[in-house]
């Protein structure tokens, strides 16, 4: 590169010198033979650069421009894509709550009216018991009563002839437990 550099200002230097014509006129620029082939040289070079490294940078810039607006263009999309599952996931989610809190309600309401028929049942059974226990009841006391009455009786008539000095005999009397 240094080398073609001191080429062209040597080139450049040669056709630039001062000259003076005839007539004393100093002339900046002669056209011979020299100029045509410096031209001719740095046209030759400028095919060269052109065809060496002009076309391959412009080529591979543009490959690199390409590589880097597909690679946006895809992570745009995946970016929307990404946006696009978020706002799936969180429709997902509120409908997923959706349907536990409708649930649990559910779950709630049937355990409630579970909880109600076994009170119900629990209720009518010991109804059932209370009432049963009732007339066993009833039927012990009157199976008391006939069993304790003669023994009643006589402890009676054992405290009167007691307490009145001679024997008594208590008849019939009335049921006062009624």
């Amino acid at each position: 590169m240094r080398c073609l550099l001191h080429y062209c200002l040597f080139l450049v230097k040669g056709s630039l010198t001062k000259q003076s014509n005839k007539q004393g006129v100093t002339q900046l620029l002669e056209f011979n033979a020299t100029f045509i082939v410096a031209m001719i040289s740095f046209i030759v070079f400028m095919l060269m650069m052109n065809a060496i490294l002009y076309k391959p940078l412009a080529r591979i810039q543009k490959e690199r421009a390409d590589i880097v607006a597909r690679e946006y263009d895809e992570a745009k999309a995946a970016n929307e894509k990404t946006e696009c599952l978020k706002e799936q996931q969180r429709r997902g989610r509120e409908m997923s709550k959706l349907l536990a809190k409708e649930n649990f309600n559910k779950k709630v309401y049937e355990y409630k009216l579970r909880r109600e028929a076994i009170i119900d049942n629990a209720k009518s059974s010991a109804k059932k018991d209370l009432a049963i226990s009732n007339a066993e009841l009833d039927g012990d006391r009157r199976e008391a009563k006939v069993l304790l009455e003669p023994t009643v009786k006589d402890l009676a008539n054992l405290v009167a002839s007691k307490v009145l000095g001679y024997e008594t005999k208590i008849g019939e009397c009335d049921d006062v437990t009624k």
